[in-house]
């Protein structure tokens, strides 16, 4: 039996043990959230692409059937903040995996995935070319610590890494998430934690933290997903936009409440997918950006949004990285050689 075959052989019978949960009861009322909407000016928020996954469908909602398979973008936020510089929420994918994706990730994430990157679409490399200066990166606010978001943590030596501090502790336990590669993150020295004990509401959610006391960027309890989870809310001039971190990968896993298969907290997962989808019902002017999924970052784009989309033609999948790169060597080598000599061996092929 194969690592794949296995992997999902537990999770069916794991969750054909599992108890259906009760539809949460929200108050219908928005805390800490005055109207009408005020933003905050010179705020802007980039998008980009650093790569493609293409994963299990009962990974990504675990009432897909075993035999589907859905794509996913993963993408890099970056707020562009008027006296803070830029911000980072998430890392996207380590520039190694456009060369060497199965070996950088492991057997199992290998088996369980395809991943497609282009050489220098990793986050450092677009920025470069977005004239968007990596010095000016202080702070990079990680909605967990799996290689989709902590991938190039260790390029950014001067900034200051956000992560939740159950998350922490989950990544460097390394409880049974073969998702977290410690090497993306245990160089780091000084990190800010982030603790919601005895946090105030926002919005329909039971507990956030203002990041810069300016309310600009605010970071909400997201954990469920993982031990901890960090959703981000940023106040644009003229929406707020929701960044929802692990709590969903696509508009339709809070749209419809759409599980995905792995849930550290299947519970607290599902008070929060709710509580994000009646934070939308109450607050209109919410823009809600799900982790990985581009189309409907484009289709919700404000002037205060810029896209940085990255072309598929540039892209190759990792797992024939290193097959092209033969073929392209076979190539050149019979290139060389004399015409004459090339001539002969074909010949030598003929039938006498």
């Amino acid at each position: 039996m194969t690592r794949r075959s296995l992997f999902f052989l537990l999770l069916f019978a794991f969750s054909a043990c599992e108890k259906p949960l009760r539809l949460p009861y929200i108050p219908p009322e928005l805390h800490n959230w005055p109207t009408p909407y005020k933003g905050v000016a010179g705020l802007r928020l980039h998008v980009f692409i650093t790569g493609k996954v293409a994963l299990p469908g009962q990974l990504v909602y675990r009432d897909s059937s075993p035999l589907s398979t859905q794509p996913l973008d993963i993408l890099v936020f970056v707020i562009e903040h008027p006296r803070r510089g830029l911000i980072l929420v998430g890392t996207g994918l380590n520039h190694h995996i456009a060369t060497n994706g199965e070996r950088y990730l492991g057997a199992l994430p290998s088996s369980l995935s395809t991943l497609t990157m282009a050489e220098e679409q990793d986050i450092l490399a677009q920025l470069k070319r977005a004239k968007l200066s990596d010095s000016r990166v202080h702070h990079i606010i990680l909605p967990d610590l799996r290689f989709d978001h902590a991938g190039e943590l260790e390029s950014f030596s001067s900034a200051q890494p956000i992560v939740a501090s159950a998350e922490y502790n989950a990544a460097t336990e390394q409880e049974g998430d073969v998702l977290y590669l410690s090497r993306e993150y245990d160089g780091i020295r000084e990190w800010r934690f982030i603790d919601f004990a005895g946090a105030g509401p926002l919005g329909t959610f039971r507990a956030h933290r203002d990041l810069f006391g300016d309310g600009s960027v605010l970071l909400i309890d997201a954990a469920g997903a993982t031990a901890g989870g960090l959703a981000v809310l940023v106040r644009l001039p003229t929406r707020p936009v929701l960044i929802c971190g692990n709590l969903a990968w696509t508009r339709e896993q809070y749209f419809y409440v759409r599980a995905p298969g792995l849930l550290f907290d299947r519970a607290a997962w599902w008070d929060k997918a709710w509580r994000l989808k009646k934070f939308k019902e109450l607050a209109e002017e919410l823009i809600v950006l799900p982790d990985h999924e581009w189309a409907i970052v484009e289709s919700v784009k404000t002037k205060d949004m810029i896209l940085h989309p990255f072309s598929d033609k540039e892209e190759k999948n990792v797992g024939k990285g290193k097959q092209e790169s033969e073929q392209k060597e076979e190539r050149q080598r019979k290139e060389r050689q004399p015409r004459a000599a090339r001539s002969k061996k074909t010949d030598q092929r003929k039938p006498q």
